[in-house]
């Protein structure tokens, strides 16, 4: 489902079914309603709006909306949901005026809330953003989706205990919730707690047995571990759910090289490259196979790729330099295990402090 249609389905109000009707009937039932019950009027053309915003016809929602606020000014759901309609045709500004107005109506209007917090996340407004989040969850505190939208806001402001709290809360209202325990397992990987993120990983696949990018995070997680068998095993989960999964074929390389399976380390780096050309970390992954293969031609030409495509890639340098000392280039070696020492690589600073001078 798309992240749009989640929050429609979020904001709209419960409505009488009545788009099976057509035209003709709808109108005719309007007028049979009389000049005096203005009341039920309003509530039947919002019935009809919420009925053609489902079906993505949001001008005509918004006609229909406009025309119940003449027979009732006060309803508040109406303006919520002309508001959602603005946006979805990229009237921001209108859709955040009847927002606000709905809200002024209805203090307690979470879906309200919550959609002013969605615009100003997308503005890069994180604090009104989270803001509005925080009443929607404080009107509403059994959404599971809003604790887990301020959770992903924390987390992205490197305010990993409340991401924790906030995601936490969020399973503990909806157990199946994957995308939760996915960005869980990370604000606790961020907390240092390794042992709970792995079981939050864990519990994000179990949950969605194809959810690939929670098959990678575990895959990490294990690695971190030093558990690489597991690790090898995820990021496979990961790359049969997503067959483009670059990072996820770069990263199963990676724990095979722990493995010491170097043949099979460069399979996969090769893949991620096939996938993604410009993978710079993949060159320098399969420089480091062709180092422990001792294949120092093919060594080098990664490392140099690797250090093209990323200046600043401090072990391709160190990389670099292990395949020129190898084929007899000492020099240009310390020369780049000097660069790799002035970007920070202790490492670097080793081998050229003990080769060099």
């Amino acid at each position: 489902m798309k992240i749009r249609n989640l929050i429609l389905l979020l904001v709209f109000f419960i409505a009488v079914p009545y788009w099976a009707q057509d035209k003709e009937a709808f109108l005719s039932k309007l007028d049979s309603l009389g000049e005096t019950d203005s009341v039920a009027k309003a509530q039947l053309l919002y019935n009809k709006g919420v009925s053609e915003m489902t079906i993505e016809k949001y001008s005509e929602a918004i006609n229909l909306f406009t025309e119940a606020l003449n027979y009732n000014p006060s309803f508040a759901e109406i303006y919520l949901n002309r508001g959602v309609s603005y946006i979805e045709l990229s009237q921001k500004d209108k859709g955040m005026t009847d927002l606000v107005e709905a809200v002024l109506l209805n203090p307690k209007l979470d879906k309200a809330f919550f959609t002013m917090g969605k615009e100003f996340e997308k503005g890069k407004e994180t604090h009104k953003a989270i803001e509005n989040y925080t009443k929607a969850i404080d009107n509403n505190s059994s959404e599971p989706l809003y604790y887990y939208t301020r959770g992903v806001l924390y987390f992205q402001g490197e305010e990993y205990a409340k991401a924790k709290a906030d995601l936490k809360k969020a399973v503990s209202i909806k157990p199946n919730y994957a995308y939760a325990w996915n960005d869980l397992g990370s604000a606790y990987l961020k907390l240092d707690q390794l042992k709970m993120a792995i079981s939050s990983y864990e519990k994000a696949v179990n949950a969605d047995s194809k959810m690939a990018i929670a098959y990678n995070n575990l895959g990490s997680a294990y690695r971190k571990d030093e558990n690489y068998q597991k690790a090898v095993d995820a990021y496979s989960s990961a790359v049969a759910n997503k067959a483009d999964y670059a990072i996820a074929y770069n990263n199963r390389g990676i724990a095979k090289m722990k493995l010491q399976l170097f043949e099979e380390a460069l399979k996969d780096f090769d893949k991620a490259i096939e996938i993604n050309p410009e993978y710079a970390f993949a060159y320098n992954n399969r420089a480091s196979a062709f180092i422990k293969l001792e294949e120092w031609k093919k060594a080098l030409v990664d490392a140099d790729k690797a250090v093209k495509l990323k200046k600043d890639y401090a072990y391709a340098y160190f990389n670099r330099a292990i395949a020129k000392e190898m084929v007899r280039d000492v020099d240009g070696a310390c020369k780049d295990w000097k660069k790799s020492s002035e970007l920070g690589l202790e490492a670097g600073k080793t081998y050229y402090k003990s080769v060099c001078n």
